[in-house]
């Protein structure tokens, strides 16, 4: 078997045009496949990424009852102890950070225009530190602890005709039902590059919003994690901690169900592009394998004259059709591996206006994101599409009639 693996090795270097035809074929679908799964996966860690900062949390703790009724921001479910059960959790290895976050609908009014809102009652300067709404995507003032203040998005700014300086009513129904109103300056005016995110949410000091709507609860507790891959972990040991405490907490991806969905439908979609690359190169190579096999006609009746079975031929075509695959798949994978070192850092810029009415937090870079796996996969797919693509000219060659083959010629 050695010899004919040797044999079969030695052949690959007897006719180098078509070698390095065959090899570039693996290689460039090899190449395409890695790339599509960095981008892939780069895409959805951004994704994933900006939800978590947009207030999803790695980790998110509500009152007992509260998320079933979330989408109507109900402020007789709050968690009233939050500094308790923030002190508790940030003593915890994993833990980045914990922000209690109180939050209402509104209705913001300036002039004669008008717009519902969510009210965000944050740290904000506090939470900066994720990275999501910072001093540097933010034109003007991030409003302090204590400051009748107000930082609106970009999108609604531009709805109600907004600048910073100006002064806003804020309508809203109190925790006790009755309804209020308060006046609060525009600080700043935030871009996340997220238009419909803009459009929807404001950030008041939560000390603000808490004495507007006369409650000293929070919605819920916001945690951030220094790894992703520690969220159910988290989770669990602060379940444990708190077990007697009339609270619920979920991972970020109960609340991204349609996430989900989408990401289960591009790995089928990418699925079949792999199957479509893998085919054309199929049949390329065998096109290619068939050719060799009639070339090399004289070649195996002598070596069928000399003893060698149908078996053996069979397997020294295979065997140059693992070579040039392993050939093939190694230049494609060196190739990937060095134009995802480029996808990682530099990215590929998407225009801010490709990205307007996307309901996906998007950012206006795609960076990739390279796991091993990607590597073994293309490696592996392209062997085995050589291999199979080998075989039908290895039976043709096995079962040439050995006088025809030695007449050639």
């Amino acid at each position: 078997m050695m010899n004919l693996f040797k044999l079969g090795f030695r052949n690959i270097g007897r006719n180098r045009r078509r070698t390095i035809i065959n090899a570039s074929t693996i290689c460039c679908a090899v190449l395409v496949i890695i790339l599509f799964d960095v981008l892939i996966e780069g895409q959805w860690i951004d994704v994933v990424d900006n939800y978590v900062k947009m207030g999803l949390g790695h980790v998110k703790i509500h009152k007992e009852g509260y998320d079933r009724e979330s989408e109507r921001l109900p402020l007789n479910m709050l968690i009233d102890n939050s500094d308790e059960i923030a002190g508790g959790i940030l003593s915890l290895k994993e833990i980045k950070g914990v922000y209690p976050r109180l939050i209402s609908g509104g209705i913001i009014s300036f002039m004669s225009k008008q717009s519902p809102l969510v009210l965000n009652g944050v740290d904000i300067l506090r939470e900066s530190k994720i990275g999501f709404i910072t001093e540097k995507n933010v034109d003007g003032d991030i409003p302090r602890n204590g400051e009748y203040r107000i930082l609106l998005g970009k999108k609604l700014a531009t709805l109600l005709n907004l600048s910073t300086g100006d002064i806003v009513f804020i309508y809203s129904r109190t925790s006790y039902g009755t309804h209020n109103v308060i006046d609060l300056e525009v600080s700043g005016i935030y871009s996340v590059g997220f238009s419909d995110y803009e459009s929807r949410n404001a950030f008041v000091p939560r000390d603000i919003l808490q004495e507007f709507l006369g409650t000293s609860g929070v919605s819920e507790i916001t945690i951030m994690l220094k790894e992703h891959t520690r969220v159910d972990i988290v989770r669990d040991t602060v379940e444990n901690i708190f077990a007697d405490y009339r609270i619920e907490i979920f991972p970020y991806y109960h609340f991204l169900p349609e996430i989900k969905e989408i990401m289960a439908m591009q790995k089928g979609s990418m699925a079949f592009i792999r199957m479509i690359l893998l085919l054309i190169a199929l049949f390329g190579i065998l096109n290619i394998m068939m050719i060799s096999a009639w070339e090399r006609k004289k070649e195996i009746g002598t070596m069928r004259a000399i003893g060698y079975s149908r078996y053996q031929i069979t397997r020294i075509f295979v065997y140059e059709g693992f070579w040039i695959g392993v050939i093939g798949s190694l230049m494609g994978c060196i190739i990937a591996f060095g134009a995802g070192i480029l996808l990682e850092n530099v990215g590929i810029p998407i225009p801010e206006g490709a990205l307007v009415g996307m309901n996906i937090p998007m950012s206006t870079h795609i960076f990739g994101k390279m796991l091993f796996i990607f590597f073994i996969r293309g490696f592996f797919l392209g062997v085995i599409t050589s291999v199979i693509s080998s075989i039908p000219a290895s039976l043709r060659a096995a079962f040439l009639p050995v006088m025809k083959a030695l007449r050639e010629y």
